[in-house]
Formats: structure tokens, sequence, C-alpha cells
């Protein structure tokens, strides 16, 4: 049942999102826009990457990387695309990352593709313009953890031994995480998710209990200065909270940035990447730009 109850959420976010983006289409014209490039060469929807920047950005502009978020399970890289126009019209050359999908793969899979494109980024740094010196990671809900997977294998030999997957080694000066889905063993909304989140081949396996409990990941990583955004309405709230406490008691620098009920709108889910034109999104935008630009 847990994988007939994944496909059936994804149909939920999928419709609803395609909605949303139809509503909201823009004139692209004051941007350049590589889409669809391939990170692995084989043919795999979730194996693209796009690159927006403004047309005459220097080559040492900063560099911000997105992984979009459907609780692991819905969306490509295009469900972002809204939040992403709007980060390249504040000077950052973003790369935006599809990534395959459970219950087709399972979570090790989405973290292998995650490393992969960031290796592909690193490889291909010269050719794409791409300052990874000044560089920053972001991701909304499942982005984020994958976000959190990414920064960890990225900066820890052990965990890079554990989960037997190889380090682009780019140092990322800060990272945006929007309302993270912290916690893959759920028992709310998404626990149709919990089963499949892992499979047969990932049991015994030194990374296995990373997968299931994913803040045993900041036991064994430095991790950089990290900006949290959640709201009162924010479905998942208690998991940007509970990474709230744990940085702390970690002693990692970070922000919590946490709205309270909306007065004139639903504050929602990673309201900020599905409606950027929002008063209190384009406050999102300008606080977590102003501790990038800090941390750069």
């Amino acid at each position: 049942m847990s994988k007939i109850g994944v496909l059936f959420w994804r149909h939920v976010f999928e419709s609803g999102n395609a909605k949303r983006l139809d509503k909201q289409k823009q004139d692209l014209s004051d941007l350049h826009i590589l889409r669809d490039i391939p990170y692995l060469p084989d043919g795999e929807q979730g194996h693209l990457l796009d690159i927006y920047a403004l047309p005459n950005l220097p080559d040492g502009a900063p560099v911000l990387v997105n992984i979009h978020g459907g609780g692991l399970f819905a969306s490509y890289k295009e469900v972002n695309a809204n939040f992403n126009y709007e980060w390249a019209r504040r000077g950052y050359r973003v790369v935006s990352l599809s990534y395959r999908r459970i219950p087709e793969t399972t979570l090790w899979h989405q973290i292998d593709d995650v490393m992969a494109a960031l290796r592909f980024c690193a490889a291909h740094a010269g050719e794409y313009r791409l300052n990874l010196e000044r560089c920053v990671l972001t991701g909304d809900s499942a982005g984020a953890l994958l976000c959190l997977f990414a920064l960890g294998v990225n900066n820890s030999r052990k965990l890079q031994q554990a989960f037997h997957i190889e380090s682009p080694d780019i140092p990322f000066r800060a990272a945006g995480l929007v309302s993270i889905m912290l916690d893959t063993q759920r028992r709310d909304l998404m626990r149709a998710i919990s089963d499949v989140v892992t499979d047969a081949q990932d049991k015994g396996k030194p990374y296995e209990k990373y997968l299931l409990d994913p803040p045993l990941l900041l036991d064994e990583a430095d991790f950089p200065p990290l900006f949290l955004v959640t709201s009162a309405e924010d479905l998942i709230r208690k998991d940007t909270l509970k990474l709230d406490r744990l940085l702390s008691a970690h002693g990692y620098p970070h922000t919590l940035l946490d709205f309270p009920k909306g007065a004139e709108r639903k504050l929602v889910h990673v309201f900020s990447v599905c409606y950027p034109m929002y008063p209190e999104s384009r406050e999102v935008f300008t606080k977590m730009d102003t501790f990038f630009k800090g941390a750069l």
C-alpha cells in the first residue's frame, strides 16, 4: 500500500503545482537560461539541470544551487522555476537540478543523484562560468533534506565512506533550508513514504541509519551557516523547529525565520517557493540574501 499511497500523493502534488505554475507564467526575456543539461548521460529526466543568470552577469558572481521539494516522490526541477528566477534576478548564477523519485528509486539513489550533479558542476565550472568558491545551497521541504545530506557527504570523509559516494569538494559557504522535511519515518500526512525511502539493498549498510534518522548527520560533519524558514501555517513546521534545536545543541551557526499566521493570506508550507510574489516571500528573499552575502 505504501507505493500506491505515494503515487496517489504524487498525482495530488503535481496536479496542484501544474495549475499554480500555469497561473504564474512570466516574461523571461531578462534572463539567460540553459535548460535540460544532462549531468549523467543516460536520458533520465531526473538527471537534468538548468542554469539561470542575468545576461551580463560577471564570471565571479555567486552561485546558488537549488534542490526542489516534493516529498521525495513528486515533481522535477521545473516546480521551483519562479523561486530560482528570483535568485537569478538578484545576481546569482542559479543551478537548478532534478533527481529521481521514490518509489521508483530510494533515498540513497537520490543522494547519489544530487552528488553526481554537484560533481558535474565542479567538473564543468569553467564551461558554465560557475564560481564555486562563492557557492550557496538551497532547498525546500524534501529538497532541504537532500541539502542536509549533500552538505554532510560533501564535508565528511566518514560519510563519504559510509554512503560510498564521492564528494565534489565544493566549499559551500552557507545554505538556505525552507520548511525542511527532516524526518523520513513519518506519522503525519506523508507517512506513505516511510516504507519506501529504503529497500532490501539498504539493509545493514553503514549509511542505512542516516536514511532512517537524518539528524544523525549532525554528529558526523561540519555544516556551514544555515538559514531556516518556516511559518505557523507550515504543515511540517515541527521539523524546522526540531532542526533549530539540534543545530543549537551542536553549536552550528544558523538563523531561524519563523512567520506567524498570515494576516492577509495563508503562509502555507514552502510559501516563499510557491508564491514568491507575496510580501512575506520578498522578506524571505531579502533576509536570506543578506545572510548569504555575509557568508560569501
